[in-house]
């Protein structure tokens, strides 16, 4: 009587073949994800210094020009959409797809008394990526420029 060897058959090495070329598979799946979160997540941050850094540039701005450029009668006023250059944002820029930011300042009225004006609101925000997968940071930066004592009201 004749002893079978011991050994590994071809459909054991398939099978673990197949397992392990199924989890190469996984891993590379993950991995490119993993690359496509930290893209994005680089973009918002990269959205938000920008919608800050725009915020700061309105809050510095003297206090009567932000108040002349609202007016006298109306609450708020929109600028029109600014492009972000690429030297500005390089992770927002797009050849076909221009990134854009948009700032609104508002007037900011005691509730108690609405013909008293406290201050502005500047808010910016910031819109980006291709026409399937424009993304927008709204609102995300606000600064409140106030009446100094000196200045009229």
């Amino acid at each position: 009587m004749r002893r079978a060897k011991r050994g590994v058959t071809l459909v054991e090495v398939m099978l673990a073949a197949s397992i392990l070329a199924l989890m190469v598979l996984a891993l590379f799946e993950g991995i490119a994800v993993s690359a496509r979160i930290a893209r994005e997540n680089a973009e918002y941050l990269q959205a938000d210094a920008y919608a800050f850094d725009l915020a700061w540039k309105r809050y510095n701005e003297n206090y009567s020009s932000l108040r002349n450029l609202i007016g006298k009668t109306q609450t708020w006023v929109e600028f029109p959409a600014e492009e972000i250059t690429e030297e500005a944002a390089p992770m927002l820029y797009r050849a076909r797809s221009v990134a854009k930011s948009y700032t609104t300042i508002r007037r900011i009225m005691d509730p108690s008394d609405p013909s008293v004006e406290l201050g502005v609101l500047i808010s910016v925000d910031v819109e980006w990526g291709g026409a399937g997968a424009r993304r927008r940071l709204s609102a995300t930066h606000t600064a409140t420029v106030f009446k100094s004592g000196t200045e009229e009201g």
